[in-house]
Parts: structure tokens; C-alpha cells; sequence
């Protein structure tokens, strides 16, 4: 089975199960009742790295078959949606997150601030526009399957995330909802929350820069070339 598109099913399979039933409030509980916080935490991060590995060579072994042929304007998409996808991600890590497991424990206050006004889930949101600009590139089945679930596995996460913190949060996650959103820019447009000059600091940009262009180089090392046809 290895290096066919079932293996990849399979891998992609497991790996988004994992992810969905671990989670689960009860299903958490029960093992942290079990295990305790830490060892639970550690297997848990065991569990993904190793199916994600699995998941990446089974990628790599997959067959190409075709589905669509990425067009200029899918590349030219798929650079965009990148360079958001890695600012969302850069300045979810480097901010405060409150949708982190420990962060009601930190003093956490229900207050959306600098990229959290964009959206509640910056890094979700980051993996999934990661996971469609690689859609764009890539017009096979083994990417639809890989970024395709991947995409899907982080919104349906954001999601999960709301309604556990509802659960384990309470009143203190339903009032930072109110001054956010899901979907990324809406809380702004609907003028819920309004973005302040110098609130998301400006050595974010800089570390953005500096991992998008990191991340290009290392595809250009690896002998793929992302600038689409006709760039200049």
C-alpha cells in the first residue's frame, strides 16, 4: 500500500482523527484524569509529530494524478494567500494566545487585542491559507487530500476551540468572542472592534518578512520554483 493515494488517505485519516476525538471535552478529561495534565500534553505532541511524519513521507511517495493545471493567477493566489497565512501565524505565536490551553490559568482577560481583532484564531486560520495556497500550486489529488485536510482540520479546530473554551472558559470567552470573530476581518468591518495605529508591533512585520522570504529560498534549496510565469 505505501506510495499509493490510499496510503496517504489513510495517513491523513489518522492524523485528522487524532485531532478531532483526543480533543473532545470528555474525551480529555477522562485521560487527564487518568495520566494527569503534562503526560497527557506530551503523548498528545508524541502522537502528532509521529503522524504527521508519517503523513509527509506518505505525500512524498503519493503518485501524481492530475487534476487541474495551476494557472498564473492560482500562483500569483497562492503567494498572497501564503504571505497572510505566515503573518496570521507569526503574530498568533508571538501574541499572548488566549485560545492556548493554559491561558485562563495566566490571568488571561477577555480582550481582543491586536491581531485578535482580525480574528479570534490567527494561527488556525494561518495553517488553513497555508493549506489553500498550497492548494492553488498544486492541482493533484495527493495535495487535495494533504492541504484539502489539512485546511478543513484547522477551521473545524477553531471551531472546537470556541466551544470548549465555552465550556471551560465560560462568560469571560463569550465576552472576548463579542469583540471578535471567526472569519477573519469581519468583528473589524461590522465595527465590533476598530484597530489602533501600532497595535500589533512592528518587529511582527519584520519576523513575517523574514520567515516568508526563509520559506521561499527553502523552496527555491529544494528545487521548487513558486514565482508563477509572467511575475514580471
Amino acid at each position: 500500500m505505501t506510495g499509493t493515494l490510499g496510503h496517504l488517505a489513510l495517513a491523513m485519516g489518522l492524523f485528522i482523527a487524532s485531532h478531532v476525538l483526543l480533543p473532545m471535552v470528555g474525551v480529555r478529561r477522562a485521560l487527564v484524569r487518568t495520566s494527569g495534565e503534562k503526560v497527557y500534553l506530551i503523548a498528545y505532541s508524541a502522537l502528532t509529530v509521529a503522524l504527521l511524519i508519517w503523513v509527509v513521507k506518505a505525500y512524498n511517495a503519493a503518485p501524481i494524478v492530475a487534476v487541474f493545471e495551476p494557472n498564473t493567477a492560482m500562483q500569483h493566489g497562492s503567494l498572497t494567500f501564503m504571505l497572510i497565512a505566515v503573518f496570521l501565524l507569526v503574530s498568533g505565536v508571538l501574541t499572548r494566545n488566549p485560545s492556548m490551553v493554559p491561558a485562563e490559568s495566566l490571568g488571561w482577560r477577555p480582550e481582543a487585542k491586536g491581531v485578535f481583532k482580525i480574528t479570534r484564531h490567527p494561527v488556525m486560520w494561518g495553517i488553513a491559507l497555508w493549506g489553500i495556497s498550497h492548494l492553488l500550486a498544486n492541482g493533484h489529488i495527493a495535495a487535495l487530500l494533504l492541504f484539502g485536510g489539512m485546511t478543513a482540520l484547522a477551521l473545524a479546530g477553531a471551531a472546537h476551540i470556541d466551544h470548549r473554551k465555552r465550556t471551560t472558559v465560560g462568560d469571560d470567552w463569550l465576552r472576548f468572542e463579542a469583540q471578535t470573530s471567526f472569519v477573519p476581518l469581519v468583528a473589524i468591518a461590522m465595527g465590533k472592534v476598530r484597530m489602533e495605529r501600532r497595535e500589533i508591533p512592528w518587529w511582527h512585520t519584520v519576523v513575517c518578512i523574514i520567515v516568508y522570504v526563509g520559506l521561499l529560498a527553502g523552496h527555491a534549496f529544494v528545487g521548487i520554483d513558486v514565482f508563477p510565469l509572467g511575475l514580471l
